[in-house]
């Protein structure tokens, strides 16, 4: 019985080991099967980064032909600079593309990509450097086609290149395919030869095997280093649900987060909030999985929430059996080639627009809002008022929270003269300025108290550009642009091409200005000469009634026609003296002449003057004046206010009583009010009684030129006053005027402004 125990005993021990020389053998195979599998995907893998290299070299060469022509359309002057980058970049990626591909014939496609490029250079540097002045148009056309050749060599270079990598891509697919095909027979073989042949593939495995798991990791190794070297490219590995599975370097460094914070988030945490919330995450993966891959361009998130303009290209990766696995994503930023491109296409467009536009003035509030976020986060246009005061005419941000925190500044804490003191610096000088770090105390500088400092910190201003919109010697306004603190700074590259744009659109709102002037000029002409004509034609006949009854002897019709006479000729004067002074108001060559006077003084001489014509008029003029209204006027031109004002009150209120007043609204302002019981103004005819030509009818009085009114308006704001009329049919008008005692034309802090 010892024996047969003994036997089985040694049976069963043979069988377990045998046993466990089959499974040894089985999972032996299995290690195999995976070890071969990682690495047929590590050449797949390392052939596909092959091709992504050949595609940056095309893009690279793209981004120098665009570059280059831009350059040649400018003049050239800037060509080596404006292509160096992109030139660069080809040639670092043609020296990668050395280093990886091995095979002779690999290298000697690249070799020929290269050489194409340098013979595209020699032709560049050759059509930008001048020939002798006889040969000029023929060595350009013979540059010109040279470049051409050159060009099409490196496109078919490349596109040679691109094809040989896609077909050893193709290959090393199909090899890693039937790779698989055939370890899954091994598998099975060794499965059924069991025991008997357990020790033989177990030394075949361990001889032949060994050495490619080696090879399988140390392959995974150099793609991982690979993979981490790389900087400029985010790439992301998400799973089947759409789910970051995997991070590299690049992507934490382009889009700020770490490896930990973003592992398990949803892909759609990269896109915009907007666009997010519209689902185009979801819409883009499935895109990708219907179709394989899908290319890009758009804005993306990171992790502070700016904003940044990238290249995504997504694709989706399946088993053997085409089940979804998950997504590889190549994300880069291109947000400076962006903004290049999207800054020349706005200067191009600005121009058409800016030529076809009707209204200027909204065309340029239209840029303020283009200009974000495509060159800043932010923007505020401010334009110059006649007065010279700064108001802001758009404001815009990217993030909505904070453009209401600069509405808010703005109502709350509204732009005064001298006040911010960098926007008054750019106006004064017409020079733009460019704040690289916008630091605390620069934000002090420019708030007018600690709560106004809070609103301006709580837009988080990083960087700053101040443009003027300056049209020859005049500026118009300025933009404010501003980026958020943390987020990029503006460069001299943003500063030349900003000022591009508000030399355009200062100079179409100049020629519309200049335009408007033109057709009023002509407009003026026609007027004048039809307003002229009358009261000269009235004094012939009235001269011509008075030689007749000078000659007849009659002294009573001789008095009553020199009296008419004078009317005329008064009508005359006051018409030449309101064409004056619009011609000096359209002019914008008179500067107001400011000096220290007393308001009741002036209104006291102009009610004297016009004491002969009240009583012609049937009116009882009458003064009321509050003593000690000085202020810092221009007392020639108030004159005209106060002379227009009562002689209109005068020709409507004729036979009723006119009353003229001089006040002091507050410590700040006086007032001036004129007010007669005559047969009123229309309600309808209210709002157009201040503009040019505008003429009020009645029957009760003489037509006027509609000169007066328009001309009290200018001066009024001229001097940062305002006018304002109440009136009721047929129970006269009653004009107001404000006028601050000390106008912010005069303020030592600011030069003074002309008319407009």
């Amino acid at each position: 019985m010892a024996r047969p125990r003994r036997f089985g005993q040694t049976t069963g021990w043979g069988l377990g080991a045998s046993l466990l020389v089959a499974l040894v053998l089985v999972a032996v195979a299995v290690a195999a099967v995976l070890t071969t599998r990682a690495a047929s995907d590590a050449r797949v893998m390392e052939r596909s980064v092959d091709l992504l290299e050949v595609e940056q070299l095309g893009r690279a060469f793209s981004d120098k032909v665009s570059l280059a022509n831009s350059a040649l359309l400018a003049g050239g002057r800037s060509l080596s600079q404006d292509t160096a980058l992109p030139r660069q970049r080809f040639l670092d990626t043609t020296e990668r593309l050395r280093e990886r591909l091995t095979d002779p014939r690999d290298r000697v496609l690249v070799d020929a990509v290269w050489r194409a490029e340098q013979e595209h250079e020699a032709a560049l540097r050759a059509l930008r450097s001048p020939g002798s002045p006889g040969s000029f148009d023929e060595e350009q056309e013979g540059t010109r086609a040279r470049l051409a050749q050159a060009h099409a060599r490196v496109r078919e270079a490349q596109a040679q290149l691109e094809a040989r990598v896609q077909a050893q891509l193709r290959a090393d697919s199909q090899a890693a395919v039937e790779a698989d095909q055939r370890e899954l027979v091994l598998l099975l073989l060794a499965s059924l030869l069991g025991l008997g042949v357990a020790a033989a593939l177990a030394w075949v495995l361990h001889r032949r095997l060994h050495p490619l798991k080696r090879e399988a990791l140390a392959s995974a190794n150099r793609f991982q280093a690979l993979v981490e070297g790389v900087r400029d490219y985010a790439l992301v590995l998400l799973d089947a649900r759409g789910r970051v599975a995997s991070w590299n370097p690049g992507a934490e460094r382009i889009k700020g987060w770490s490896e930990a914070e973003i592992l398990g988030r949803p892909a759609s945490t990269f896109y915009t909030s907007e666009e997010a919330a519209a689902g185009h995450a979801e819409r883009d993966l499935s895109r990708a999985l219907k179709d394989g891959r899908l290319r890009s361009e758009g804005w993306r998130q990171r992790k502070d929430g700016s904003r940044f303009w990238a290249e995504v290209a997504l694709t989706a990766l399946r088993d053997e059996d085409g089940a979804p696995q998950g997504y590889a994503v190549v994300t880069r930023d291109i947000t400076e080639q962006r903004r290049s491109e999207r800054m020349q296409e706005l200067l191009a467009e600005a121009g058409r627009v800016f030529h076809q536009s009707l209204d200027p003035d909204l065309t340029v509030a239209e840029l303020a809002r283009l200009l974000v976020p495509e060159v800043a986060d932010g923007c505020i246009l401010y334009l110059l008022t006649p007065a010279g005061e700064l108001r802001p005419r758009a404001v815009t941000h990217v993030r909505p929270e904070r453009e209401e925190s600069l509405w808010e500044s703005l109502r709350r804490f509204p732009p005064r003269v001298g006040m911010p003191p960098a926007i008054w610096s750019v106006m004064r000088s017409g020079r733009s300025r460019l704040d690289e770090n916008v630091t605390i105390g620069d934000l002090a500088d420019s708030a007018e108290s600690p709560e106004h400092r809070v609103l301006i910190e709580r837009i988080g201003i990083g960087s700053s550009l101040v443009v003027p919109l300056r049209a020859g010697s005049q500026t118009l306004g300025v933009f404010v642009l501003m980026t958020a603190r943390g987020h990029r700074s503006f460069t001299q590259t943003d500063r030349v091409l900003v000022e591009e744009l508000a030399g355009r659109a200062a100079l179409a709102l100049d020629n519309t200005r200049l335009l408007r002037e033109a057709r009023e000029a002509v407009e003026l002409i026609a007027v004048t000469a039809h307003d002229l004509g009358n009261p000269l034609q009235a004094l012939q006949l009235l001269l011509n009634k008075v030689q007749r009854a000078q000659a007849s002897g009659q002294e009573e019709g001789v008095r009553q026609g020199l009296v008419a006479a004078h009317g005329q000729a008064q009508r005359l004067g006051q018409l030449l003296h309101d064409l004056l002074d619009l011609s000096r108001l359209s002019s914008g060559k008179r500067l107001l002449d400011a000096a220290p006077m007393d308001l009741g003084e002036l209104a006291r001489e102009v009610v004297d003057r016009f004491a002969e014509s009240a009583a012609q008029a049937g009116c009882e003029l009458t003064l009321e004046v509050e003593g000690g209204q000085v202020g810092q006027w221009d007392r020639i031109r108030l004159d005209r206010v106060v002379t227009n004002l009562i002689s209109n009150a005068l020709k409507f209120g004729r036979g009723h009583p006119v009353w003229v007043r001089v006040s002091a609204l507050d410590a700040e302002h006086a007032r001036l009010t004129v007010r007669d019981e005559g047969v009123g103004i229309a309600p309808e005819a209210q709002r157009r009684v201040f503009e040019r030509f505008e003429r009020e009818l009645s029957a009760k009085a003489e037509a006027g030129y509609g000169l007066g009114l328009y001309i009290v308006r200018q001066l009024v704001e001229a001097h940062g006053g305002t006018i304002r009329l109440e009136s009721v049919p047929g129970q006269g008008a009653t004009f107001t005027v404000d006028l601050p005692r000390t106008p912010a034309l005069v303020d030592g802090a600011v030069e003074p402004v002309m008319l407009q």
